[in-house]
């Protein structure tokens, strides 16, 4: 259940960063549904193609032709509700970590295809459908070096906002980089509870995950500092770390910045209440003609209140 809320604040997170993609729709036009479409991958690390390396694309959400998402079956009881938080790429990188490493923990979350870059260091999707994927890919070794990618989210079709139009042959630059075989991995705790800090734990357990599987557990502090390292392990696996969710404190954030992951406890706070005449976003399904039209309206009503106070102006 806690794994569920978790990706279920991951998908919904996801879903409100792309909520804004109907409003630019409306302006390149419907999407045509029946159009040929494509999905291509590439890795490149330093002008060298990578070939052998596996991309996995998990499909998120459908689209239709007015750039409406809706969740597809596997992530349904996962956004019912949607909101708007913002939109920037480190956002985005962010949840794209926290939700591919709740599929990685979860077994029954399979890729909607799979596809492996040829000697060009190119992967092509066939038979993939339109919509939103998370894009997660495996760890290839090569010349006594691991290759491997961060997860990243692609929409087919794209926007291209130079023409203004929609790009249906989608092409994604996964930007490999590379390491030795061998690597160190470091897991760095945060604590943001200024609100009860006194409620703090003593001490907490983290798990070092490979592949989906418990690999260790140490106790933090170690040595009285709220951080550990793991010597020489092999870079060819998928590493991550999971922490159990502690009593007056949020689900933990995991973020990795290479082979260091950041866990972050925040204590918990009272959820504030829409404050009145505060503005919502629309859930998925509703119709976004309706919001340019309301704008121009405004507008419009806008205008005509001040030709009337001028000419009231001009007759005093």
């Amino acid at each position: 259940m806690k794994r569920i809320n978790r990706i279920s604040a991951v998908v919904i997170g996801v879903m409100a960063m792309f909520l804004l993609l109907p409003m630019q729709a409306l302006a390149a036009g419907s999407i045509d549904l029946s159009h040929a479409h494509s999905l291509t991958v590439t890795a490149v690390y330093a002008q060298k193609p990578i070939s052998g390396m596996r991309f996995d694309a998990y499909r998120i959400s459908s689209v239709d032709e007015c750039g409406e998402l809706t969740v597809i079956d596997r992530y349904r009881d996962f956004a019912d509700e949607l909101d708007i938080r913002g939109k920037n790429d480190t956002a985005w990188q962010n949840m794209a970590q926290t939700l591919a490493r709740e599929i990685l923990l979860d077994p029954d979350l399979k890729p909607s295809r799979s596809a492996v870059t040829d000697a060009d260091g190119v992967a092509k999707f066939a038979d993939i459908s339109m919509g939103l994927y998370l894009i997660v890919g495996n760890g290839v070794e090569k010349d006594g070096y691991v290759y491997s990618t961060s997860p990243f989210f692609v929409m087919l079709p794209e926007q291209d906002l130079s023409s203004n139009t929609w790009n249906y042959h989608v092409v994604a630059n996964a930007k490999p980089g590379q390491e030795p075989v061998k690597a160190d991995y470091e897991v760095i705790k945060v604590w943001k509870d200024d609100c009860h800090k006194d409620q703090r734990p003593k001490s907490i357990a983290i798990s070092l995950i490979c592949d989906g599987e418990v690999y260790d557990t140490i106790t933090l502090p170690h040595n009285g500092a709220w951080s550990y390292t793991w010597k020489d392990l092999d870079t060819n696996h998928q590493w991550t770390v999971m922490e159990k969710k502690e009593q007056g404190y949020k689900d933990p954030d995991i973020q990795q910045e290479g082979n260091t992951f950041i866990v972050t406890n925040t204590c918990s706070k009272p959820t504030t209440p829409p404050q009145p005449g505060k503005p919502t976003l629309p859930q998925t399904g509703q119709l976004w003609w309706p919001v340019p039209v309301l704008i121009a309206a405004g507008l419009l009503f806008v205008v005509i209140g001040l030709v009337r106070r001028r000419g009231t102006i001009d007759e005093k």
